[in-house]
């Protein structure tokens, strides 16, 4: 039992982890958020902080499969005697659900900025596909002009 309680602690203790991991990446999402937002994109920043948060959302994963792990070992121990870990228990549930609003905070926060960053991508290409759209009508017109001239001089050498 005593190994018991230790694996319980170290399933709280990697929840409260997760809380402060989920909570940093709620910070890095808001300040994506106040950089897309912002008059002047500024993607260099906007990158940092998405390799921040790759480097977090790592961290999370290896402490989901090391809490999974861990109550596979404990989870006959505690369904058999609930009563002896019930205060961790409660704690580790309260854990969870903090955990969980945070991760409904970050996502809700996320959805807005990839609508906003949908617009400021939107407005970039708009801008490239009409200087495409106007180099190709300047290629076009000096083309043209070109082969126009060219069957003048024909003309004109012809008539001669």
């Amino acid at each position: 039992m005593d190994q018991t309680g230790t694996y319980v602690n170290i399933m709280r203790e990697s929840l409260e982890r997760k809380q402060r991991y989920l909570t940093e990446i709620w910070k890095l999402t808001n300040e994506q958020s106040v950089i897309a937002t912002a008059e002047k994109f500024d993607e260099e920043q906007f990158s940092e902080l998405v390799e921040k948060k790759d480097v977090l959302i790592d961290n999370l994963n290896e402490i989901d499969k090391g809490f999974s792990s861990v109550y596979d070992r404990v989870r006959i121990e505690i369904q058999r005697d609930p009563v002896v870990y019930r205060d961790e228990l409660l704690a580790i549930q309260n854990l969870i659900r903090t955990c969980v609003d945070l991760g409904m905070q970050i996502e809700a926060v996320e959805e807005r900025n990839r609508a906003v960053m949908e617009q400021v991508f939107s407005a970039k290409f708009q801008g490239v596909r009409q200087m495409k759209q106007s180099k190709t009508v300047a290629n076009k017109y000096y083309k043209s002009m070109a082969n126009g001239m060219v069957n003048d001089s024909l003309l004109y050498d012809r008539k001669k």
